[in-house]
């Protein structure tokens, strides 16, 4: 086929605009009002990016799948549900690719899965060719994901952490997912708290919704908890478990870690004194004697804090000193 794009631009307006969805969700379980209209929305969206374009015959070796992943896991049962249904009656659904600068190869945008029936059945792929910037591209691979493919609440999170990663704003990848800012907010505190082996260890965690990855985030907070998640997924007994079933048993077992560990702690006397940032990343705990006082600093701020702290110790020391009742001012 010629190299020049055979196809009319569409208007991409509605998939490129900074503004976020005026309909905020996220397709899992746990928000099914909003998940059935964000679907729903991401759908027609696709719909009109696909619609009047001519579909051509591809070889799947010319092209390159998108430098955006998306996807934590293999799809197992869908996967071959779908690889069985294309060797049956063929490939309904096009994919939607975009040709590379060299005018001969072409990046995938979305359908990475019927591409790869493609290749495993030797057969050419159905695609849509369309020239797409970068930031065209990547919402219409995560809105696409979204409405078709239901991408779990911790791989739309890998996807937003991706896109952020290859310089795209966060006004890029709330229109992508059609999430808002909380939302969004939320998605990435996971990410970038829960150690990447863990989130690799747990997979796409089809089942498993916000709240429960929050929960989970809020257990890892804690140094100890944070190592003991790391072994555990690294023990034969955890990797033999199916993926279903390997969040729910991470979880339970930081939760039985941690009342272990707080039966341990001696109760703290009244020189002891304790206290958590609103945000839960600095923890702060003091045992004082009568001309001796160990305070302790921990969790993900504790190392800026102690340097900021520390920077600041004659001036803070003076505002004590001034703060006392027989001070002179001096």
């Amino acid at each position: 086929m010629s190299r020049e794009n055979p196809f009319a631009k569409l208007d991409l307006s509605s998939l490129s605009s900074s503004k976020a969805p005026t309909k905020p969700g996220y397709a899992m379980t746990g928000a099914a009002k909003t998940v059935v209209r964000s679907i729903e929305d991401l759908a027609e969206n696709t719909k009109k990016l696909m619609e009047g374009e001519v579909i051509v015959e591809l070889d799947p070796q010319s092209l390159d799948a998108s430098s955006i992943s998306d996807r934590l896991s293999d799809d197992g049962e869908e996967y071959q549900e779908l690889k069985e249904a294309i060797q049956a009656s063929g490939q309904s659904t096009p994919i939607l690719v975009r040709p590379n600068s060299d005018g001969q190869r072409y990046t995938v945008v979305f359908g990475h899965r019927r591409l790869k029936v493609a290749r495993e059945l030797g057969i050419p792929v159905k695609a849509v060719v369309k020239k797409l910037d970068d930031i065209a591209s990547a919402i219409a691979q995560g809105q696409e994901n979204s409405a078709r493919s239901n991408l779990s609440f911790i791989e739309r999170a890998y996807f937003a952490q991706n896109l952020l990663a290859t310089g795209m704003t966060k006004d890029v990848v709330r229109s992508s997912l059609a999430i808002d800012e909380a939302m969004l907010s939320k998605m990435l505190g996971v990410v970038e708290v829960v150690p990447p082996p863990v989130i690799k260890a747990l997979g796409a965690s089809k089942k498993i919704g916000r709240d429960k990855w929050l929960s989970l985030r809020q257990l890892v907070l804690a140094p100890a908890l944070l190592r003991a998640s790391t072994d555990r997924v690294g023990t034969a007994e955890f990797l033999e478990l199916s993926e279903d079933s390997r969040f729910d048993d991470l979880h339970d077992y930081l939760k039985r870690y941690k009342a272990k560990s707080d039966a341990k702690k001696p109760k703290a006397s009244a020189s002891e004194k304790e206290w958590v940032s609103r945000d839960s990343s600095l923890n702060f705990s003091m045992n004082a004697k009568s001309k001796k006082v160990a305070i302790e600093l921990s969790n993900t701020e504790a190392k800026p804090f102690s340097d900021w702290l520390s920077s600041r110790m004659d001036q803070l020391y003076d505002e004590y000193k001034r703060s006392k009742p027989d001070s002179n001012g001096d």
